[in-house]
């Protein structure tokens, strides 16, 4: 008898279990003042990338290490400004957990502030940059500097903030930085510094974040030094150089809203226009796009000389300040299409003794002027719509300062054009 056999053949299926690990982030925003939304930017693994603006509980989080990056809180207030930088609270590893993050804001100690290079410093002291904060300078009188860096500059001249918030100083031969987080110490060393062969009156930055430097009135040049190349020390990396009758003594340079490089012209007793267009590549012979010269008004009617100050306001009226009769004057944005010898209405004449070789526009639309030895004042709008004989609607006084060369805020009063 045939035996039959039944063969069964079993398939065994197994499945693996994946358990998600999740967790969560309990972020906690602090430091800023009331009304300021920061912009917290949040990575983390398999791509995660959220940005908050206030405190904020993120659920559901895949296990893995993520890292918090924020850019600066501009906080406007008048008569000056405010910048927040965020203390970074590094890479938090989540697993399966709930990670609390404090985010806290620290105002930057550059901000807040008025500086001046301390030219000619008072004798026995190594205070060569100083500041003052706007409780300091908010009426006349006498006071003391709020930060002093007792550095090893010599005379400083021009000065600019980049959008870090560090202060570049044209000093001497050089061009030194004083990085941001160092600004409310003392005893300060330059992060870089930078050699010319010429001594640099003025610094000044364009939008793109590029330094624009002058030797004034010796060789007749002005240089382009490339953010790429501007955090390091050695002989300065100029990419862009320019040269030409038309920009010979410049010891002043401002940008105009529309990327414009305007220029004095000492010898001429003008200011130039040097279009954005004529600035992209070297030339020995760069042609201004058009100079204004400005008059006094009668009855003794004078070509006004030694421009040596400017500074545009937000509406694009550039002011000038010119050494030899202690004149400020505004070319209006009227005047600023072709080259012309103009009256303008608005002719501020200040005190004899009165050293006009740096302006600066503050957040309320205060122009802030260098004065006599130990003196800076600040002109109030309702001053700057005025002509004739003015005294500073505060005229601030220190022992600690000599006299005021550059003046500049950080961070720049909104609607103004980076300098």
């Amino acid at each position: 008898m045939r035996q039959r056999y039944l063969i069964v053949i079993v398939f065994m299926i197994s499945w693996t279990v994946v358990i998600a690990q999740h967790g969560m982030l309990d972020v906690r925003i602090s430091g800023l003042p009331s009304g300021n939304a920061p912009k917290v930017l949040i990575s983390g693994p398999q791509g995660f990338s959220k940005e908050i603006s206030q405190s904020q509980v993120l659920i559901n989080l895949v296990s893995g290490v993520y890292q918090f990056s924020s850019e600066i809180t501009i906080h406007r207030q008048k008569p000056i400004s405010q910048a927040f930088v965020f203390d970074n609270p590094g890479k938090i590893s989540v697993r399966n957990d709930t990670q609390r993050v404090t985010v806290v804001y620290r105002l930057m100690p550059g901000s807040d502030k008025l500086w001046l290079g301390n030219q000619n410093a008072v004798a026995n002291t190594s205070t060569r940059i100083i500041s003052f904060n706007e409780q300091a300078i908010a009426a006349t009188g006498n006071t003391n500097a709020t930060v002093k860096l007792t550095s090893k500059g010599s005379s400083p001249k021009g000065m600019a903030f980049d959008r870090y918030g560090n202060l570049w100083i044209a000093d001497a031969y050089t061009v030194r930085m004083y990085e941001w987080n160092t600004l409310g110490k003392t005893n300060v060393t330059p992060k870089y510094t930078l050699s010319l062969k010429e001594p640099p009156p003025c610094v000044v930055f364009d939008r793109e974040g590029n330094l624009w430097v002058s030797d004034g009135r010796k060789a007749g040049k002005i240089f382009r030094i490339p953010s790429g190349m501007l955090y390091g020390t050695g002989p300065a990396p100029t990419d862009i150089t320019l040269s030409g009758p038309d920009i010979s003594g410049a010891d002043n340079m401002a940008f105009d809203t529309n990327g414009n490089l305007w220029a004095t012209h000492e010898e001429r007793n003008s200011v130039v226009k040097l279009s954005a267009a004529s600035l992209k590549e070297s030339s020995t012979t760069v042609t201004a796009d058009l100079a204004i010269e400005c008059k006094s008004k009668p009855p003794v009617v004078m070509l006004l000389s030694d421009p040596k100050a400017m500074a545009f306001d937000r509406q694009g009226n550039l002011w000038v300040g010119f050494f030899g009769p202690n004149v400020i004057a505004k070319i209006p944005v009227s005047h600023q299409k072709q080259s012309a010898t103009i009256t303008p209405e608005v002719q501020l004449t200040l005190t004899v003794g009165v050293l006009l070789n740096s302006l600066a526009f503050d957040e309320a639309g205060g122009l802030w002027t260098a004065m006599a030895s130990g003196k800076f004042g600040r002109l109030s709008p309702g001053q700057l719509g005025n002509a004739g004989k003015v005294t500073p609607e505060i005229v601030v006084s220190s022992t600690e300062l000599k006299y005021a060369g550059g003046l500049a805020f950080y961070p720049i009063p909104e609607g103004l054009p980076l300098r």
